[in-house]
């Protein structure tokens, strides 16, 4: 069962990288390209991969890291974000077995994952992506099942108002920031993918919580920028640092850890 699980896990590590290396070139319309043809390839050498390689992992090391063809050196991000897909899966597995919110979970890991790496590679929020972590969020609520929406016993409302409060409160603070930036520079600042975005992450979490996500979100984009000034120093990817935050934010409510001194 493990070993079926980390296949499993592996697997759809290796499909995230195919997402997060073809969906810009799809949104672009690019009719020479789609998300499963053709056939994976070495972009250096331009060649198809033998089906054998492109097993996780397995195919990684059978050629050493390196194209068996040219040569050239197999970018490392393949086998991270195998390892990080296989290593949350079975996390997960391990604290909750499996379950519809297990399964829920990780698919809403595997989007953010998505969401994340290609925002800091390609500075893209497919709104479709974003779009669907609002409808886990609300089914989440609806079955009964939130992911960590906290009232404070301030909002006395079903769980599926509070979802719909959170999504409304999410989009509408980065549109209203976004709002008098525009009028000041006579620009957008934020991207729309970031207003559907946060309003996902509302969805999930409900509007209280929000802000110590924007909060951290805020912090960590800065990071993100001063660790590669070079790359950022004219567009932030912003989307990253709120996903990170909001990372931050459930490991540290899933395991009652304190931040800033503070019980979150």
């Amino acid at each position: 069962m493990l070993f079926l699980l980390s296949f499993f896990f592996l697997s759809l590590g290796s499909f995230a990288s195919v997402l997060i290396y073809r969906l810009p070139i799809i949104d672009t319309k690019n009719s020479d390209i789609g998300l499963f043809l053709p056939r994976s390839h070495c972009p250096n050498c331009k060649k198809t991969i033998r089906l054998i390689n492109l097993i996780p992992l397995i195919g990684y090391f059978k050629q050493s890291g390196k194209c068996e063809r040219c040569n050239s050196v197999i970018g490392i991000s393949y086998f991270i974000h195998e390892i990080t897909h296989l290593s949350f899966g079975l996390s997960l597995y391990i604290f909750l077995g499996i379950s519809s919110l297990s399964i829920l979970v990780y698919l809403l890991f595997f989007i953010f994952y998505i969401l994340l790496i290609s925002d800091l590679n390609n500075f893209f929020l497919p709104y479709y992506l974003n779009l669907s972590i609002s409808f886990i969020g609300l089914l989440l609520a609806f079955l009964g099942i939130p992911f960590h929406i906290e009232t404070y016993g301030f909002i006395e409302s079903s769980q599926i108002f509070i979802s719909i409060y959170g999504f409304i409160c999410g989009y509408g603070v980065l549109f209203f920031i976004n709002f008098i930036y525009q009028i000041v520079n006579k620009v957008d600042g934020i991207g729309g993918g970031d207003f559907l975005l946060l309003g996902g992450i509302g969805t999930l979490v409900g509007p209280l919580s929000l802000s110590t996500i924007i909060l951290l979100g805020s912090l960590l984009t800065l990071v993100i920028r001063y660790v590669n000034y070079d790359k950022y120093k004219q567009e932030l990817p912003l989307g990253a640092g709120i996903i990170i935050g909001l990372f931050t934010y459930t490991i540290c409510k899933f395991f009652e850890l304190s931040l800033f001194g503070l019980v979150i």
